[in-house]
């Protein structure tokens, strides 16, 4: 199977990084002989057990009741803590997640009754590769509504652990791609919330405040993990690599490409526990490497000293918040002749890997004003620069003019923000969301009503924020809510399959995701539905004050329109959009306001559709 074509850098990078770590849980190496921060250590005694094994089947089995998840963890824990031989203490196990797989399919009346027999009818690492795409389809549930303060003071004081520990099921098995230390770290929050809340004046009101922050935490915190996960499935795992290289190096800038290269494979191997729902090993080795960046603050971060003094399950959460460090004094401003007058066409292979490597963390220590992809566009860029001027007669003259033309890739990115950013400031954050909706309709035209609201109500979100915030902070903040939100759109594309363009951006570049969509003008593969007039019926409801109800009216209206017609012109929007604002000042004004929308509507449908031919 071959590379996305503008990572296959990627893969000549890091693929001796990769030449010795395996999947065994021993001390490894790279190929530099750089030994990981993490041991072969599988032991749990001083984990709170119960709850990692709530979380694991809560998101495995996330239908399950809590009496059945709590069945579960107590079987799983009972094996857990049998010793086996004198070699292993109790809470130690050699293979943690064969146990707790087992354990789902153990019970003939718990995989029968939530559609798991063809998962427990497999072994192996095929046993958890079906039970990992289960639990990637399983459906949403709706949010989690705390019990009123009275409930929740009286049942945390009548059983603090089991009240804490149903909360943790209830965040699990909503959020199935939250990783275990996130979780923890709410539930840690929640728990200190708690009692403070129930001797407050005002229960009620402490309670509501105080859930808003950590539930918007929740959200986001869910969003980032699942989008960390969906892009680890659609790309090599080499991929993530890079993307964790560029990320480490711009929080870290003062930190040499030797300690960048030992902390990425140790991150990617978290990620990667994490994602295979792993929850034990996620704890453990994200507890270890946050220790060991602690250990190493003086050549690391500047940063990071108060969050190092804080208990464990505060103390990742700190880290990964931080902000970056700033850069090391005598830092060049830029990389202009990095590969000097060698040969890049005779280098060896592994000439290629670190040389390559130490760009990307170059660049990103240089830049920490850009997105990751921005960051990976540039490298791929170079490359392409230094392959084509190791046929040059005049290399480094042709270098030289090569390392300007990078420079496109910010450029464009800087041009969206700024374009961006002129719209919200002249069209306010409702009608510049109505833009989107517009434009999104006609490349993804067979994405629901809701579904197509909610997303370009993320961009309108993202630029009322992002446009508030100084120039250099602008490009940063776009293009990774843009990651975020098209990685959302390529999560539902994987699922429920969207259409061809979308699917194109979201599996051939994760570099190029942002750019691609961006080029996206309409989808010709789209045959819009027979005209319905059911979906054009006008009611006084439309007279209403401004507010929610009413703009959600007015979008849905011009969704259905786009739909009706995607070549749609911008003059004829703006013809029809003037009609139905003449509409709505006619019949809003008289006295019969139903009368007059079931006279003067099916007119305005007629002449509409007359003037789109639909």
């Amino acid at each position: 199977m071959g590379y996305p074509a503008t990572m296959k850098w990627v893969v000549s990078i890091f693929l001796a990084f990769l030449l010795t770590f395996t999947e065994s849980r021993t001390l490894h190496n790279n190929a530099y002989g750089i030994a990981s921060t993490l041991d072969s250590s599988q032991c749990s005694a001083e984990m709170n057990l119960v709850d990692l094994a709530t979380i694991f089947f809560a998101q495995f089995v996330h239908g399950a009741t809590y009496t059945e998840i709590r069945k579960m963890a107590n079987d799983v824990l009972a094996v857990i803590k049998k010793p086996t031989d004198g070699e292993h203490p109790t809470g130690c196990l050699e293979n943690q997640m064969s146990a707790f797989l087992e354990e789902i399919c153990h019970e003939k009346e718990i995989f029968e009754k939530y559609g798991l027999s063809d998962c427990c009818s497999r072994s192996g690492e095929e046993r958890h590769s079906c039970l990992l795409a289960h639990k990637k389809a399983a459906p949403a549930l709706p949010p989690f509504q705390a019990p009123e303060p009275a409930t929740s003071c009286k049942a945390y004081e009548e059983d603090r652990e089991t009240f804490m520990n149903k909360c943790i099921y209830e965040i699990s098995r909503r959020h199935p791609f939250l990783y275990a230390p996130t979780i923890l770290s709410l539930a840690a929050g929640y728990d200190k919330m708690i009692p403070f809340c129930c001797k407050a004046e005002n229960a009620a009101e402490c309670f509501q405040t105080k859930t808003a922050s950590i539930t918007k935490e929740l959200k986001e915190s869910s969003l980032l993990n699942q989008h960390v996960c969906a892009v680890k499935r659609t790309f090599e795992p080499l991929i993530f690599q890079a993307i964790t290289v560029a990320k480490l190096s711009q929080k870290f800038p003062r930190a040499n490409f030797t300690e960048i290269q030992k902390l990425v494979l140790d991150v990617a191997h978290i990620h990667e526990e994490c994602c295979r729902g792993n929850v034990l090993e996620c704890l453990q080795d994200g507890e270890k490497i946050m220790s060991y960046i602690c250990s190493r603050q003086d050549a690391l971060s500047s940063k990071i000293a108060e969050c190092c003094k804080l208990p464990t399950l505060e103390l990742g959460h700190c880290i990964i918040h931080a902000e970056n460090d700033d850069k090391p004094e005598g830092l060049s401003p830029t990389l202009n002749r990095f590969l000097g007058d060698r040969d890049f066409n005779q280098f060896s292979s592994a000439e290629r890997n670190i040389f390559l490597a130490s760009f990307v963390h170059e660049y990103s220590r240089r830049h920490p004003e850009l997105a990751v992809p921005v960051i990976l566009r540039v490298v791929k860029g170079y490359q392409e620069v230094l392959e084509k001027c190791a046929q040059s007669e005049k290399p480094l003259e042709c270098q030289d003019k090569g390392e300007e033309e990078l420079q496109k890739y910010t450029q464009e990115s800087q041009a969206l923000a700024k374009r961006s950013c002129g719209l919200f400031q002249k069209l306010g954050q409702y009608y510049l969301q109505n833009a989107f909706l517009v434009s999104y309709v006609k490349k993804v035209p067979q994405l629901t009503s809701a579904e197509l609201m909610a997303l370009t109500e993320k961009m309108a979100n993202t630029a009322a924020t992002c446009c508030q915030l100084s120039e250099d902070k602008q490009l940063a903040c776009g293009e990774g809510a843009a990651d975020l939100i098209i990685g959302h759109l390529c999560i539902r594309h994987e699922v429920n399959p969207v259409n061809p363009g979308v699917g194109h951006c979201c599996n051939s570049s994760y570099a190029n995701r942002r750019p691609c969509f961006s080029s996206l003008v309409i989808d010709e593969t789209y045959v819009p539905p027979s005209f319905s007039a059911d979906k054009f019926i006008f009611h006084k409801d439309l007279c209403q004050p401004q507010g929610v109800a009413l703009q959600t009216m007015k979008q849905e209206f011009l969704i259905n329109l786009v739909k009706q017609k995607p070549q749609i012109t911008e003059e004829q929007l703006e013809a029809v959009i003037a009609d139905f604002s003449g509409l709505l000042e006619t019949c809003c004004q008289g006295q019969e306001q139903e009368v007059c929308f079931a006279e003067e509507g099916p007119k305005l449908i007629s002449k509409t559709r007359a003037a789109l031919e639909v």
